[in-house]
């Protein structure tokens, strides 16, 4: 496939997921949270971060392993897909249970039990989805890449859409079944299609789920660290804090929004994952993909922080009901997190497909005792406000990291002329925010006006072109 072939593959899976995802964050799920209540949704927000925390049982690095092994040997796959689904079911089964008994010790009441179990339902189902859908981008169907990754929003946007706007009602129960009866859909509908593809079949042994684990393990305790700093902060607010969860609500609602632009660059780097691999088993020279890709990273990161930092109580205002001064103080802050975030996607994925994992997994931990010393210090006097603060110190430290780790390991040589390009982008977006922030027009106008003229003068600087990706990968 060709690089300008696949930039445009780029572009239609950014596209299609800007239509959809926003639509599911900012039309269903903020309706949820007006319908439930900060306080309720902020009982879900605490238990469904609480299920990160043992994401290792139930992902031990098996999805970073598993990308990087396709990329690089494409022969044996239909043994290989077998029994790693296999070791995903009898993983599954293990979360559900350690999952039951943390639940025990943290003290929460009876009746959050049923709904840990049926999160962490949702959660074995998600990786299960995640593991199948994984495989499409790294033997070169980048278009069947673009369909499921949407495939289980769309769902979610009918089955609560129905809810939410026809029967405007709806409580926690039917919220995670509606999300729970999604991923069980687009699940069939994955394996059908990789049947089509690979001719595969369960198969399990003992000898080779313990080869598989000890393997990927070290993948997975980066997905563990990451899990850990970013989600912390909200079990945190609901246990610190006696208010009834409000704050983790509130901290919820600013977080959903972080999340939506987290889905974009997660998108990129699982694109870039196999990309690397491939261009380090062939080692070629990785300068050109590193400088072009964090170049569009940073086009995406400026253009997200901009429009939340400018207009942040406006921005809470139009879509939660019960909106209060500090849900667009925690916001304008959190906000910020998503620079560290989103080249953290660059830097951290170059670093995986390298496997130079030992580093970067102490640089994670650091990231995690961090995190937990600054919430631990700034939760308690400021609540949400605090909890984001936190998560910006966090977040660019361990960015900071990792560009130092990549530049150290990988012999990376940033191009003098494309950070002074950078650098006048970032400057020139602050400034058209600014300037037309003072303008008397309705908020939203100013917005994408000011969005509108960043993309365009990131096209003219040639920070973002459709030939992005210069590497040919092969299509089946």
């Amino acid at each position: 496939m060709s690089g300008r072939t696949f930039g445009s593959y780029i572009v239609f899976l950014l596209a299609a997921n800007l239509l959809v995802k926003p639509l599911y964050i900012l039309g269903i799920e903020v309706e949820v949270q007006n319908l439930l209540g900060p306080n309720s949704y902020g009982v879900y927000f605490g238990l469904l971060n609480f299920c990160f925390f043992f994401q290792l049982i139930l992902d031990p690095g098996i999805h970073n392993f598993n990308t990087r092994f396709i990329s690089q040997n494409r022969s044996g796959l239909s043994s290989h897909i077998g029994l790693v689904i296999s070791s995903k079911l009898v993983l599954s089964i293990l979360f559900l249970v350690i999952l039951a008994i943390a639940g025990m010790f943290m003290n929460y009441p009876v009746h959050y039990y049923k709904w840990l179990f049926m999160i962490g339902l949702n959660f074995m189902l998600a990786s299960i989805f995640v593991f199948i859908k994984s495989h499409f981008p790294a033997l070169g169907f980048y278009s069947k890449e673009t369909f499921f990754s949407v495939l289980d929003k769309l769902l979610l946007i009918l089955l609560l859409g129905i809810q939410v706007y026809v029967l405007k009602s709806i409580n926690i129960e039917s919220f995670i079944l509606s999300i729970t009866f999604a991923y069980i859909i687009a699940i069939v509908i994955a394996l059908q299609q990789l049947n089509e593809l690979i001719d595969w079949k369960l198969n399990f042994t003992w000898q080779s789920f313990r080869s598989i684990i000890r393997v990927s393990l070290v993948f997975g305790l980066v997905n563990l660290f990451i899990a850990f700093y970013n989600r912390m902060d909200g079990v945190m607010l609901e246990r610190l804090l006696d208010d009834d969860a409000y704050a983790a609500g509130v901290y919820a609602a600013g977080y959903r929004l972080l999340d939506a632009s987290n889905m974009f660059a997660l998108l990129f780097a699982s694109l870039l994952l196999p990309m690397f691999a491939n261009l380090l088993i062939k080692d070629e020279d990785l300068n050109p993909l590193i400088n072009q890709s964090a170049q569009m990273m940073l086009v995406i990161c400026v253009c997200i922080i901009t429009a939340g930092y400018f207009y942040p109580h406006e921005i809470m205002q139009f879509l939660y009901d019960d909106h209060a001064p500090l849900y667009g103080q925690s916001f304008q802050i959190l906000i910020i997190s998503f620079f560290g975030i989103g080249m953290s996607y660059i830097f951290g994925t170059l670093i995986t497909a390298g496997g130079k994992l030992f580093k970067f997994n102490l640089l994670l931990l650091v990231g995690v005792a961090l995190n937990w010393y600054l919430n631990l210090q700034w939760i308690p006097t400021e609540t949400a406000l605090g909890a984001a603060k936190a998560t910006v110190v966090t977040q660019i430290f361990v960015m900071l990291g990792q560009f130092l780790l990549m530049w150290k390991d990988f012999k990376f040589s940033p191009v003098i002329k494309d950070v002074l390009k950078a650098i006048l982008f970032v400057g020139l977006a602050i400034m058209v925010h600014y300037f037309i922030s003072k303008v008397q027009w309705y908020w939203m106008l100013s917005m994408i006006s000011a969005t509108i003229i960043i993309l365009i003068a990131s096209f003219l600087m040639g920070l973002i072109r459709l030939n992005i990706f210069a590497e040919r990968f092969p299509k089946n």
